[in-house]
Parts: C-alpha cells; structure tokens; sequence
C-alpha cells in the first residue's frame, strides 16, 4: 500500500506545531432540521410485530391440540382448541386495529409536535473555519520563508528546524511614526546566524505595511540598549 508521502507529512507537521483539533468559540446553535423518527410510529410497528410472533405461537399450538365434542357431535365450548381459537382472534383483532392505526402515523414528525422534547442543537463551526483558515495562512508562509530559506542552508533535514529556531529568537521591537523595526537576537552558530540574516533581509525587501502605514523592518542584531 503506497503512503501518502508529502501529504502525510503536511498533516503530521501541521497536527504537532499547530492545535489543528482547536475549536475556538464553541458554541450550540438551534438546529434547522428538527425532524426525528415519529416515536409513536415505532411503538405500534414493536407492537404488531409482537402481536405477529404470538399468533404465529399460538396456531403453531393449536395445530397439535385435536379439538373436543359432546356425545352429540357438538364441539365443546370449554375445550382447548376452542379457548385456543378464540385468544388467536383475539390477537389478530388487535393486530389489525394496530395496523390500521401505524397507517395513519407519519415516517417523521417535528420535535415541536411531541411534548416534553427538546429541539436538537447542532455546533457552530464558523468560529471552526476562520481558525483552520488563519492556520492554512500561517502553514503557507511558513512554506514560503522554509524556500526564501533553501538558497543559504544546505542541510535539507534541518532546514525546517532552522526555520523555527529564528522564528522563536527573542528580539526587542521599536515603533516611531514611519516604521516598526524588529530586532532578532543572532543565532550563535555563524552558518545559522548567515541564514538568519538572509532571510530577515529578504521579508524586509517585502516592504510589508502594517494598516497603519508603517513600515515592517526585521533585522538581526544585538540589544539595542
């Protein structure tokens, strides 16, 4: 059997650096569908159901039961036989009144027809759905800055985890009226340290803005103070 390959790793990733099973703003809403299989429906279809295995029974009984006569040729009313006739009579009375009845009953009926039952409730996912499309965004650019990476870092295994080691830097932030300007403290290793300038210059050659208009400045360097 052929594994996902990439795919599978998207996920794997994904579920250990991102709470992907998060769901935010959990909430319960009245659900559009308030329909439910008719209660009434179903207790009569056990009850003709039952009725059927009993009158099966009973003939079956009534089968090797030989009826009774009088010296006059005359069934006796008191008999088995007799007393077995009339109960399956009895019974498929029942059943067919039973019947006549569930013909009339619906398949479905609405939970505000039944008393004493709660409407359903069903999860509001809207809050579900902004964050796994703010956690696709944040997967996509990471997958951006691993590639603006690729050209200064030659160990491909280890290019993700360098990607997150300069992005958990400590650093210091400076805002004035044209820009904002992020410092990253240096990586030790000169290697690293190289890759983490390259890419700091290159999300800087971005000229992102922020919606204040300010300009977004990432460097490496030392404490400012």
């Amino acid at each position: 059997m052929n594994r996902w390959g990439a795919s599978e790793n998207t996920f794997k990733h994904i579920k250990e650096r991102h709470p992907y099973h998060y769901h935010p703003g959990f909430a319960l809403v009245e659900s559009e569908n308030q329909e439910i299989a008719n209660p009434i429906l179903k207790e009569l279809k056990v009850i003709i159901k039952k009725t059927k295995q009993k009158i099966v029974k009973l003939k079956s009984k009534l089968a090797d039961i030989k009826p009774s006569f009088k010296k006059d040729g005359s069934a006796r009313k008191n008999s088995a036989h007799v007393k077995l006739k009339e109960e399956i009579s009895e019974h498929e009375l029942v059943l067919g009144q039973t019947q006549d009845e569930a013909k009339q009953e619906p398949e479905r009926v609405e939970t505000s027809d039944i008393e004493n039952y709660q409407k359903f409730k069903r999860v509001d996912n809207e809050g579900k759905k902004l964050f796994d499309l703010i956690t696709s965004s944040v997967w996509n650019a990471r997958k951006d800055m691993v590639d603006w990476l690729r050209p200064h870092w030659n160990l491909e295994n280890e290019i993700v985890d360098l990607f997150y080691a300069i992005t958990q830097c400590h650093g210091w932030i400076r805002s004035d009226k044209h820009e904002v300007r992020v410092r990253l403290e240096p990586l030790e290793q000169p290697s690293r340290r190289f890759a983490q300038e390259r890419l700091c210059r290159k999300l800087t050659y971005l000229a992102t803005r922020l919606p204040s208009g300010k300009l977004m400045v990432i460097e490496v360097g030392e404490d400012p103070r």
